[in-house]
């Protein structure tokens, strides 16, 4: 990883980046934009600021989604910066009280589970206030998810299936395996459809654990996917933050979306059932920003018959998430989700997909407070109802 002085000398404070920043969106705040940040981040950097915690909250305050790399026409790598920063005030002493804690129950599936049927045993609709406020001053605004009534899908049948040219890896993750085991199903079901086995992989990334500056945690975890998996066999992710933290950490690996269309699958679709309903596409931020895929899904999505696609109005800014950004910033979160459900409501659409658990997860939530009309599903679970001409 480079230096923090190299990374933030990149920036020539053009502010192109403003506009496409969720926060400086919402509150309008120099230090609260990527620029304002990378000021702040070189200037502690060469000792005329101190790495106090005044300086802490505007970096605390970004959620991380790197649109501002996509707009910066100096490619300023703005994730490595705030990872840097985050993990340098760690060192400090500062950051996040209760931090590891809940990286640590978010990243480890038995103990999010353990957690979830805690919760619906308890009643308990969100994180109890007394929890709540080891991250946050303002009061929590996530639901706490319910574990899913998955009861799999319908046996695909080897007839009219293509011979099984190679093996991937699936990444099964953490928080994803526990929340979505149906987008993992149907990952493999898309996989066999273009010739492929999926053998499933344990594990988390560590992609939580960098975000937020747990460098050395987020290495190790990587080095463990790594070591599980063949050095020839490509890795496959259908999580996006997930898929991007791998990516840029050597693994060959690839989203489920890039993939499958990489390897036939619009030609599958155009031939399949198809569905009949309007679709609204959110963009996940770790696969539009951070892995730079915005035309695959898309291309895939416009491919299945009947399904009618509405440009969703700033498809491309963060929805509020951010692994967890919602529960460390709920005030801000909760804004940044009013924004997206305000443009997704202004579509129509009684469908919403997207590539990323937290996103998927979220949305949800702000579908389930409106009124429970639109469905959100994840990209890949879309495409795999395609075949079956009805939605899951």
């Amino acid at each position: 990883m480079a230096e923090l002085s190299d990374l933030t000398s990149q920036c020539i404070r053009c502010g192109f980046c403003l506009e496409s920043c969720p926060t400086f969106v919402i509150t309008g705040n120099e230090a609260e934009s990527p620029r304002g940040r990378i000021y702040l981040a070189r200037s502690m950097d060469e000792g005329v600021l101190d790495w106090s915690v005044e300086n802490l909250s505007p970096m605390d305050s970004c959620v991380g989604c790197r649109a501002c790399e996509t707009a910066c026409p100096s490619g300023v790598k703005y994730g490595e910066i705030l990872e840097l920063v985050r993990s340098q005030f760690l060192k400090q002493g500062d950051g996040k009280r209760g931090l590891r804690q809940l990286l640590w129950v978010m990243s480890d599936p038995l103990a999010l589970r353990a957690q979830l049927w805690l919760s619906q045993v308890f009643g308990m609709a969100r994180m109890p206030r007394v929890f709540g406020k080891l991250f946050s001053s303002d009061p929590q605004e996530a639901d706490i998810p319910s574990l899913p009534e998955f009861c799999g899908w319908p046996p695909l049948e080897d007839h009219g299936l293509p011979p099984i040219k190679g093996e991937v890896a699936l990444l099964e993750g953490c928080a994803m395996s526990v929340l979505y085991p149906d987008v993992h199903e149907a990952t493999i079901r898309l996989l066999r459809r273009v010739g492929y086995r999926a053998v499933r992989v344990k594990g988390c990334c560590g992609a939580l654990h960098a975000h937020n500056g747990l460098l050395q945690e987020a290495h190790q975890k990587v080095k463990q996917i790594t070591n599980s998996v063949p050095t020839e066999m490509p890795i496959v992710a259908n999580s996006a933050g997930c898929g991007g933290w791998l990516k840029e950490t050597g693994p060959q690996t690839f989203d489920a979306s890039e993939f499958l269309f990489d390897n036939g699958l619009l030609e599958l679709l155009r031939a399949s059932p198809g569905l009949n309903a309007t679709l609204a596409y959110h963009e996940a931020c770790h696969l539009a920003h951070g892995q730079k895929i915005k035309e695959q899904p898309r291309l895939l999505l416009q491919a299945i018959p009947g399904l009618r696609m509405i440009e969703l109005n700033e498809a491309e800014m963060c929805c509020g998430s951010g692994g967890v950004y919602n529960l460390l910033q709920p005030r801000l979160a909760r804004k940044m989700l009013n924004r997206k459900w305000s443009n997704i409501a202004d579509t129509g659409a009684n469908i919403v997909a997207t590539g990323n658990p937290g996103c998927h997860a979220w949305i949800a939530q702000a579908a389930t407070e409106n009124g429970g009309n639109v469905q959100v599903l994840h990209t890949i679970s879309l495409l795999e109802a395609s075949f079956l001409g009805c939605l899951p």
